[in-house]
């Protein structure tokens, strides 16, 4: 049988009927806070600080921690659906498999780099968070961890000369025990009233450091097992925690190795401060600094105005991004 044509009138009806829908549906959108993502659903958090298990519509691509949505709500099943993300003031990606992009954590204000003293402090790792706290023009700190694990003063003297660099940037270094408890009020100080990520490799402590500045963290870890159906919950998605005195900290995945967003030569220099004084100096303008003739990045190198492991970090990006 020929489908039936609808009359204008029909047609009308039908599209005041679409609109009346489409208002009841944005009357009962609420604002949701992700907390993590598992599979294909998410943990919001609504406004009064329960936990949903929600489904997401298919447009909406990858949400993570931090980001804030619009959502609707069954109560009695402590379920949902989100249908809209709010736009975005920052977010946090790292390489996935295969070339793609894999979002860490959304919203946030600062970067916490976590550097521990076993098993080991590598410049390299730092340089490429300090990359992309730079490309999104937020904060970085260096957390020194594990320092209960130094075991005499002349260790000491080979890390603060290590750091030295960063120091001379004026970035804030902030030495940290988990174990002894120490140096944690000038952690909560760099976190206080603001969303902020720890990120480092597997085995830096990030989630030991989260453990001691939230008392209660097996009740929050409990509360978001039983939420996800998941069990036990590891730190295989970045996941948002409150902290007790204001503000959000986001505990992320180590990864091996972190890369920044890949951009040209001139831009990468700019993410190095300590670069500028001497960038245009070079004999040739289109300098890579790796072995032109007349290279002042290379010569303040040899002076000790540049220090060599971030010179080397800075060809490593550079031989990087040109693949």
């Amino acid at each position: 049988m020929s489908k039936r044509k609808l009359s204008d009138q029909q047609k009308r009806r039908v599209q005041q009927k679409r609109q009346t829908d489409d208002i009841k549906s944005d009357s009962l959108l609420l604002t949701g806070l992700v907390i993590t993502n598992f599979g294909k659903r998410l943990l919001v958090e609504s406004e009064s600080g329960a936990l949903f298990n929600c489904a997401v519509r298919q447009h909406l691509g990858k949400l993570v921690a931090g980001d804030r949505v619009l959502w609707q709500t069954d109560v009695e099943a402590g379920t949902g659906v989100v249908s809209e993300v709010l736009t975005r003031h920052s977010e946090l990606s790292r390489p996935g498999f295969r070339g793609q992009t894999r979002m860490v954590a959304a919203n946030i204000d600062v970067i916490g780099i976590v550097a521990a003293v076993e098993p080991g402090i590598h410049p390299d790792m730092i340089d490429r968070y300090l990359v992309a706290a730079a490309q999104l023009n937020i904060p970085a700190a260096i957390i020194i961890n594990k320092i209960d694990l130094v075991p005499d003063d002349e260790t000491w003297e080979s890390i603060a000369e290590l750091l030295l660099p960063y120091e001379e940037l004026g970035l804030d270094l902030i030495p940290v025990s988990s174990q002894l408890e120490d140096g944690l009020e000038e952690l909560e100080a760099f976190l206080n009233n603001q969303t902020s990520v720890l990120v480092g490799p597997s085995g830096a402590g990030k989630s030991s450091l989260i453990n001691t500045l939230i008392p209660d963290i097996d009740i929050r870890v409990g509360a978001l097992s039983d939420a996800t159906g998941l069990g036990t919950h590891t730190t295989t998605n970045s996941i948002l925690y409150h902290l007790a005195k204001g503000g959000n900290i986001i505990d992320s995945p180590g990864v091996r190795l972190f890369s920044p967003t890949p951009c040209d030569l001139t831009e990468l220099e700019s993410y190095y401060p300590d670069f500028r004084p001497f960038l245009g100096q070079c004999k040739f303008h289109n300098c890579t600094h790796t072995n032109e003739p007349d290279c002042a990045i290379r010569q303040a190198v040899e002076n000790g105005d540049i220090a060599e492991s971030r010179y080397h970090s800075f060809q490593r990006l550079m031989t990087e991004f040109k693949r």
